[in-house]
């Protein structure tokens, strides 16, 4: 099944010199400022949180207190040690999780603190899915909706994504079809078999994937931030996801892990478009696997 991306928010800020990088559970309450509702309105329930490196500061269990924050309903857990891969296996986590009727409704928080490796910029992206067929708002499992989310600007340092211009029932717009991981002399052929037969695709590319190995055909590429490492092409997603809605049929986030020559890919297609996506793509290989 799919996850529609339901509101995105990123934060990020570069630490002072001298001055410590905020903690995992602060950057967590900087990106709940950004979210338009309340946040125990978001009533999750399967809450993730996802960093690459442990907080050298924290002292809090990060992933109950946004829970917590939350609601308080749901299940949580923390993944680390992934590298660049965790937001990833965290998705594949949900939709795993959404596949069995459980909750269709998850929040993935993907933090990291400034001064890492590959990241001088501390920074955090939010990103709540649904399991809503995209068209009516109603999630394909339970029929319940959530609440609603706005689009625009949130000050500096910071912004809030779309939950979609066709009101609070969130029609449309960019759903997870699927999250894989292959190797890194494999990429240029999963991006190519990507390519939509109608319309086009765009590649969002974290710090140090080659772009040069995009398709050639119906394909953009956008690069993420090189401040950051883990929330690099998620960030870009928070910022940009409305303006790709009606552009690209398909939207594939990639980021590479050098240490394991592991490519990750988070696909999203467009509920609004209508054509068919390429042959051997993800949904198919899974309603002949189940």
């Amino acid at each position: 099944m799919s996850l529609r991306l339901r509101s995105a928010v990123e934060h990020v800020e570069t630490p002072a010199v001298g001055v410590a990088p905020p903690q995992h559970t602060e950057l967590v309450e900087r990106l709940l400022a950004r979210v338009p509702e309340e946040p125990d309105a978001l009533a999750p329930d399967l809450v993730a949180l996802v960093y690459a490196v442990a907080d050298p500061q924290g002292h809090k269990t990060t992933a109950s207190h946004l829970n917590h924050r939350t609601g308080g309903a749901a299940h949580g857990f923390a993944l680390t040690d992934q590298g660049v891969g965790g937001p990833f296996i965290a998705l594949r986590v949900a939709r795993a999780y959404a596949r069995t009727g459980r909750g269709t409704a998850p929040l993935v928080a993907v933090v990291e603190s400034g001064g890492t490796a590959g990241a001088s910029a501390a920074s955090g992206v939010l990103l709540r899915l649904d399991g809503s067929d995209g068209r009516d708002g109603r999630r394909e499992v339970d029929g319940a909706d959530g609440a609603d989310g706005a689009d625009g600007a949130d000050g500096a340092g910071g912004r809030r994504g779309p939950d979609g211009p066709d009101g609070p029932e969130g029609r449309g717009g960019l759903a997870l079809a699927d999250t894989v991981a292959v190797p890194v002399d494999r990429l240029a052929q999963a991006w190519a078999e990507l390519v939509p037969e109608k319309g086009r695709l765009l590649l969002v590319l974290g710090p140090g994937t080659d772009p040069g190995a995009a398709p050639a055909e119906r394909t953009d590429v956008r690069t993420a931030p090189a401040d950051s490492s883990c929330t690099a092409v998620w960030r870009l997603l928070a910022q940009e996801a409305e303006s790709w809605r009606g552009r690209y049929a398909t939207v594939a986030l990639c980021a590479v892990d050098t240490a394991t020559g592991t490519g990750h890919l988070a696909v999203l297609r467009d509920l609004d478009d209508e054509s068919e996506p390429p042959a051997g793509s993800t949904e198919e290989e899974e309603a002949r696997h189940g």
